[in-house]
């Protein structure tokens, strides 16, 4: 993907054979890039999502928003 663009709030993904990634602005530019990067090693396992969860199956994301509703999910106290 040398080479290409990226959009604005536009994630993307990397492949994992190179050794460096190079991030620039392009010289027409009229904002100041921001850029967030993360990097991590592949789990490989199954990904289940539904709106602010993440797990590996549907029963489990089934079990997340029951813990949610009947209050185990912790309070934030200020």
């Amino acid at each position: 993907m040398e080479g290409k663009r990226g959009a604005d709030g536009q994630m993307i993904m990397f492949a994992p054979d190179g050794d460096a990634v190079r991030i620039e602005n392009s010289t027409d530019a009229s904002e100041t890039l921001e850029v967030l990067v993360i990097a991590g090693v592949p789990l490989n396992e199954p990904i289940a999502r539904y709106g602010p969860f993440v797990m590996n199956t549907e029963t489990e994301i089934h079990q997340a928003f029951e813990d949610y509703r009947r209050g185990r999910m912790g309070a934030i106290k200020s």
